[in-house]
């Protein structure tokens, strides 16, 4: 007999006939869930006037994406058959524990988030552009602001001037 210590795997990674995966299924399900949630929320998007046609408009365009989403999330249970090995390493790094640089970035985006009203679109850009390099540990901090000064500054152009996209101002109200 062999000195190796027999394995039991008494919690088996896949359910049924080995057919599902179940951390990727609680996964699908979570997403399906929110997905739903925001479907029904965009249900509630004004039709766009008939002045603008039949095209994608934005009480439309939301729902696509969803859609899609839906289609992409149906495959992620059955994955696991198609890669396995990028799946078994997948789960290896599953188990391992979440790094703080990982809650330090939730932390900071939701902070950020949560000021983005008061702040106004160009600013939050700006912020979030500025911190998370640092966040990161990017000690380039001549490429840093440069990075955060020119990406909002080319987004705002392109989107407010150019698409003619409104951007709310937030605290550079105060400026006009």
């Amino acid at each position: 007999m062999s000195n190796q210590k027999k394995i039991h795997d008494f919690a088996p990674r896949t359910l049924g006939a080995g057919f599902v995966h179940k951390k990727d299924l609680v996964l699908a399900i979570i997403l399906v869930a929110f997905g739903a949630f925001m479907y029904y929320e965009a249900s509630k998007f004004p039709e766009a006037p008939a002045i603008l046609g039949d095209t994608l408009n934005a009480d439309v365009f939301p729902k696509m994406l969803i859609t899609i989403m839906f289609l992409l999330v149906a495959i992620i249970p059955f994955e696991f058959r198609l890669t396995p090995d990028k799946v078994a390493k997948i789960d290896k790094d599953r188990d391992d524990k979440t790094l703080t640089i990982t809650w330090l970035t939730i932390l900071l985006l939701l902070t950020i988030v949560s000021f983005a009203e008061f702040l106004g679109a160009v600013v939050t850009m700006v912020i979030t552009c500025l911190a998370l390099p640092l966040l990161w540990g990017e000690r380039n901090y001549i490429a840093v602001i440069i990075y955060s000064i020119l990406f909002p500054g080319f987004v705002y152009l392109l989107f407010n001037k150019l698409l003619g996209l409104y951007f709310n101002p937030g605290i550079l109200e105060a400026f006009k």
